[in-house]
């Protein structure tokens, strides 16, 4: 393989020989039975609210839920960013599956900085563009769609787009061999134990001016069918491609009503604020902070009562 090294050889096909057995399946298209589906960036206070309850029934299914929201919805500060984006995967206008990009800003951080601010430091000191990967959730009936396949490579379209150098993301340890082996991730920091979903985790990291060379090269003249950088890297007849292209990178806050939703259900999300960041969030969302109606009335609002 042109331009590497011995162990980087070794290490490409030991990750070809453990994707042998998994790509054909993961690559597959299964969603003949999926009505009008779609790939796209939330936009709509039902979208949101889908998104954010298939995170949360996935979580408290998974024993992360620490504490149980009445509305069964699962954010937080940063998913109200304007530049973060809420992937979703739709049969028609059902939320089928979701992951979250986070992007780094020097106000509010990332969500890992939790646990591994130093070593996110250092590549912020290089002048790096980061991102994290959060709340990806697809309920087990839908899993053999793949639809987590599809969103992935929604994702890595848009991260090209937006110019990111590192694709940042915390697992469970006992999912890092598929994100290793799928993603092509590599393991950034240690397992340490977070707290709010209290369970381990383990920090893993893309180059991302490194992952179409590895990908290609660890791909390359393989007798697959479909490979992952060809799955990932070009458009397929699958039904949804075409709804995949980003026009621009997201940077807007949340519509009124959406805000005015997320921020009476959850006011607490507030309380971790510096003075710094809430007078930010407070100038961008100020009428939607203040609005004064209950959770209650917000729910009758958008039932239509």
């Amino acid at each position: 393989m042109k331009n590497m090294s011995r162990e980087e050889r070794a290490k490409a096909i030991e990750k070809r020989r453990t994707i042998r057995i998994r790509r054909s399946s993961l690559t597959k298209n299964n969603l003949e039975d999926i009505d009008k589906p779609s790939i796209k960036v939330c936009e709509t206070l039902d979208e949101y609210r889908q998104a954010f309850r298939v995170v949360y029934k996935e979580y408290d299914h998974a024993g992360y839920i620490q504490k149980k929201h009445p509305r069964e919805l699962y954010y937080n500060i940063y998913s109200l960013l304007p530049t973060t984006c809420v992937f979703a995967f739709k049969s028609y206008l059902t939320v089928l599956s979701t992951l979250t990009q986070v992007l780094d800003s020097e106000l509010f951080g990332l969500p890992m900085d939790a646990l591994y601010k130093p070593e996110i430091d250092e590549l912020r000191a290089q002048d790096r563009k980061v991102a994290e990967v959060c709340a990806l959730a697809t309920p087990q009936e839908g899993r053999w769609h793949n639809l987590l396949m599809f969103l992935g490579k929604a994702y890595f379209q848009y991260a090209n787009l937006i110019g990111v150098n590192d694709i940042l993301i915390m697992v469970n340890p006992k999912h890092v061999s598929f994100y290793k082996s799928i993603f092509m991730f590599e393991e950034f920091a240690e397992e340490r134990f977070y707290q709010p979903v209290n369970a381990p985790a383990v920090a893993l990291r893309i180059n991302y001016d490194q992952f179409w060379d590895k990908l290609k090269e660890t791909f390359r003249d393989q007798e697959f069918e479909t490979d992952l950088y060809t799955f990932f890297n070009r458009i397929h007849n699958t039904g949804v491609d075409k709804f995949m292209t980003f026009a621009k990178g997201r940077n807007a806050p949340l519509d009124y009503d959406a805000a005015k939703y997320f921020f009476a259900h959850r006011p607490e999300i507030l309380d971790s604020l510096n003075d710094e960041q809430y007078d930010y969030i407070e100038r961008l969302y100020h009428k939607a902070l203040f609005s004064g109606e209950s959770p209650d009335a917000c729910e009758r609002e958008m039932a239509g009562v």
